[in-house]
């Protein structure tokens, strides 16, 4: 029984460190290509694409991440440069509003990181929903949305996903090249946990 355990334990240790191993490949990769910054949502979707094949014992070659990332660009260049500008456009707004520069400005402090979060978590639920098959950007982000309002846990846990990425990077910069691996497995995770709910509940 012992002996069972332990190669049971071991077997678990190995995949876990396998996991690790491929997050953090797949977060210097989600880094390098996420640098024009209007990528940032095709090198996420690639990311969980390679990831969710790891989960699946499939194919986790470099090349097929990098085919992913250029399917992803050429689906979803319109929904990451529209998120990527409303990105920016909440960054602006959050250092004016630390500023004291605009009326209300207590009120937008409030505000604006509620929809940073928010946009966070469509862009990450997005990411995860993303297959090389589909070719409709715009029902993937309204799917996206929807799952969001759906899923209030799965949400909350994908912006405490982005938090502690922020806190991670402010810690320690280098961390920069996990971060982008983190969030695409943390949006595979939540996207598996409501599948297993929805499937729960059907069978109800």
């Amino acid at each position: 029984m012992s002996a069972v355990a332990g190669r049971s334990g071991g077997k678990r240790l190995g995949a876990s460190l396998a996991l690790f191993g491929e997050v953090v490949i797949v977060g210097v990769l989600v880094a390098v290509l996420a640098l024009p910054v209007v990528t940032a949502l095709p090198a996420l979707a690639a990311g969980a694409a390679h990831l969710r094949r790891h989960l699946s014992g499939d194919s986790v070659r470099v090349a097929d991440l990098l085919r992913d990332f250029a399917a992803a660009c050429r689906s979803l260049w319109a929904a990451g440069l529209a998120a990527a500008v409303a990105a920016l456009v909440l960054l602006w707004n959050l250092s004016l509003a630390q500023a004291d520069v605009l009326p209300g400005a207590g009120g937008l402090l409030l505000v604006t990181p509620l929809m940073m979060a928010a946009l966070g978590v469509v862009v990450l639920r997005a990411a995860a929903g993303w297959r090389p098959e589909r070719a409709e950007p715009l029902s993937l982000v309204r799917e996206s949305a929807e799952g969001a309002v759906r899923d209030p846990a799965g949400s909350v846990l994908l912006a405490f996903a982005w938090l502690m990425c922020a806190v991670f990077v402010w810690m320690l910069l280098p961390l920069a090249l996990v971060a982008g691996g983190l969030l695409a497995l943390a949006g595979i995770a939540v996207e598996q946990r409501s599948a297993a709910r929805d499937q729960a509940e059907s069978d109800l």
